[in-house]
This record gives C-alpha cells, structure tokens and sequence, in this order.
C-alpha cells in the first residue's frame, strides 16, 4: 500500500482530466457532420488529435525525464484548458480540428503519469500501480460520456456546453496536479542515451509493434462507432455517450483486479487473452439486430482494452532501461498516437466505400495474424524479464 498511496493523487487528476475528455467524445463526430464533414472526414477528428501527440509525446517523455514529471503534467493540462475553450467557440470545421491538434500538441500528462507510476513502484507493483491509473481513465470514460450524453440530450444540440464542461474539468484536474501531486525522487536521466536507440533491444520492439497493431484495430472502432450507431440503428450523441459510459464501468470493473490478473497469468498472456477478447468484439458486432445488442461488443472492447493498457504498459516499463521509463513511455504514446492516426482513417474509409459493418469484418481478419505474433513478442518480452531478474539475483 505505501507504493500505491503516491499514486492516488495523480489517478485522481488523471480521471478528472478524461472526465472533462469524456465529455466531448459523443459529440465530436456529430460536432465535424455539423459543420460540413462527411463521414470519412469526421472519422478523422480522432487522428488529428493523435497525429499532433505523436510529434509532441516523445518530447514530453524526455522533458519529464530530464525536469521532473510534475512540471510537465502542470503545463499540458493548462493548455488542455485553452484547447477546449477554442473548440467551445469554433465556428468552422477548420478550427474544430485546430482545437483539437493544440490539444495533442499539449498532451504530455499521458505519458508523464505512466512514467509517474513507473518512478514510485517496483516492479512486482507496477502492474497494480498502472491499473489504478487505468482505473481512472475508466473513471473517467464512464462519467464523463454520460456527462456529454445529458449536455447534448434533446433535438437542438448545443455542441459548445460539452467542451466548456471539459475546459471545467480540466482546470480542476490542474488544480489538484498543482496541490497534490508530489513529485517523485526515482527518476534520473541515463546520459547518451536517445529515446530512438532503445527500440535496438528486439524484445522491446517486437512489443512496440504489438501495441501499434492492437491500437490500429481498437481506434479504428473509436473512429467510426458514432457513425456505424447512427447508420445502423439512428442513435445520437446522447445516446452514443450512454453506451460509451456501460463500457467504462466494465473498464473499471476489469482495471480493479488487473493486479491479480497479471501476478497469477502474468502481462503476456493477460495480454494475449486481451485481443482475443478484441476478437470477439469485432466479430459479433455486425450480427447485432438491435439498439440493446451494442452491450455486448461493447463490453468487449472494454474487456479487451481494461486488460490489454496496464498490462503492456507494465511489460513495457519493466524493460525499460533504468531511468529511461519516462523515454519508454513516451516512445509507447507515440506509437498509439500512430495507430489513432491510422485507425479512424482506414475504418472510415472503409465505412464510407463498403458499408457500415465492412470494417468489423475487415478487422476480425487482421486480428487472427496479430494474435498470433502477440502470443510470440509477449512471450520472449515475459522471458527476458525473467533472465533479468534471474541475472539480478545470481549477482546479489
């Protein structure tokens, strides 16, 4: 409990911070239809946020590293503020997009908080230590999308009070960054190291890559769900925020006992159990007949992702190179920001010029190969961990 109590802090800010994140995600894809865009182009307000992270996380990783993690979780959430105050006001859909890319440009805190945990837990903790932080962003995705579904409920949506009640959120997870969050002492910067020779060790590439394809099939998802509900069943954003606030509560059910998953099965093969499980999402969606029949593929992806986070993460941090989490880190934000980029793009292009279930269909495929290549990097990734620990030991 003395590792995890640091922690409880910083998973609060977290989850206040994806409440106010929350929120807007309902609407945002209706927010881009409303202002002109088509399907495949209002898919793509997913990537833009992602395509600016990817250029900024890394940077972020190394800056936390080197002036401390704090800092860097106090100035990306100020200008969270500011990015939601401009989407609050935007009145063309290039400026809604602008607001969104300010946003990923500035979205630092993600990576410093799980280089946080990193910091203040060993590593038979860890995973317990990243699932309560995934616990708050379950929180979070659970609160905040039935806040938006409420905000945007009836005929006329007014699609500014959904990002003026985020910009609320955010200054309060700012606040509590400010007054709580301790920095922590574990971590110093490994001279001469750049974040990009770390992906020479193989076993910590092949899980890189594992996490880009697992995340190109999820965001692909997240992209088009708004859109395949309306098309398939004329649903809203507020209903759409509904079903998104049942998966977060099955995120935080599935979070909660993370630690004991991994101490009993261990990260690999709780991740491998997580895309399988990713499988059966895909699969089953395009059979639903009815509004209610959402719950189950739903519940699924959030099986899948509530396993799948905190555990490769934990995997991750524990090949890290000492005093390089934080680059680590940065390095795996930067990697899911790729697959946001992608993902939303080829599920809605796929949407668009095949239909509404073409993209389930196309992604139960892909994910056979990708189960398969899990099942070999997460086992050679789990067995060099261990010859670590092993090598550790004999040295003692």
């Amino acid at each position: 409990m003395s590792e995890i109590k640091p922690l409880l802090p910083l998973a609060a800010a977290t989850g206040i911070s994806i409440i106010g994140l929350g929120t807007i995600i309902p609407s945002l894809p209706f927010y881009a239809t409303s202002l002109g865009a088509g399907p495949d182009v209002a898919a793509m307000i997913f990537s833009v946020f992602s395509a600016a992270s990817l250029l900024s996380a890394p940077f972020w990783g190394m800056m936390s590293d080197k002036v401390g993690r704090k800092p860097v979780m106090v100035m990306a959430v100020f200008f969270t503020v500011l990015s939601y105050l401009w989407m609050a006001h935007a009145g063309s859909l290039w400026e809604l997009y602008a607001s969104r890319i300010m946003a990923g440009l500035t979205a630092g805190w993600m990576a410093a908080s799980q280089a946080y945990v990193a910091d203040v837990t060993s590593p038979e903790n860890r995973a317990k230590g990243l699932g309560l932080l995934g616990a708050s962003f379950g929180i979070g995705f659970t609160v905040g999308p039935i806040i938006g579904a409420i905000a945007t409920h009836g005929d006329h949506v007014n699609f500014a009070l959904p990002a003026y009640i985020a910009a609320g959120f955010a200054v309060t997870s700012l606040l509590v960054t400010l007054f709580f969050v301790k920095e922590p002492k574990r971590h110093h910067e490994v001279a001469g190291r750049h974040r990009l020779q770390l992906l020479k060790d193989p076993d910590l590439a092949r899980l890189i890559v594992l996490y880009f394809l697992v995340f190109l099939m999820f965001t692909g998802v997240e992209g088009i769900f708004a859109l395949w509900a309306k098309a398939n069943f004329g649903l809203g954003p507020s209903q759409v925020g509904y079903f998104l606030g049942y998966s977060g509560i099955i995120m935080i059910l599935v979070q909660g006992g993370i630690g004991r998953a991994v101490a009993k099965r261990g990260e690999g093969k709780v991740t491998v159990f997580a895309i399988c499980s990713l499988l059966g999402a895909f699969v089953s969606a395009p059979f639903i007949t009815g509004p209610w029949g959402i719950l189950i593929p739903m519940g699924l992806f959030a099986l899948a992702m509530g396993l799948h986070n905190p555990a490769m993460q934990s995997l991750l941090s524990r090949l890290a190179p000492a005093g390089r989490s934080g680059g680590v880190m940065g390095v795996a934000q930067s990697t899911m920001s790729m697959a946001r980029i992608a993902g939303p793009a080829w599920a809605g292009a796929v949407f668009t010029h095949f239909g509404a279930d073409a993209p389930f269909y196309l992604g139960a495929l892909l994910l056979i190969p990708i189960i398969i290549y899990g099942m070999l990097a997460t086992g050679r990734a789990q067995q060099a961990v261990a010859d670590r620990v092993d090598g550790v030991q004999v040295e003692a």
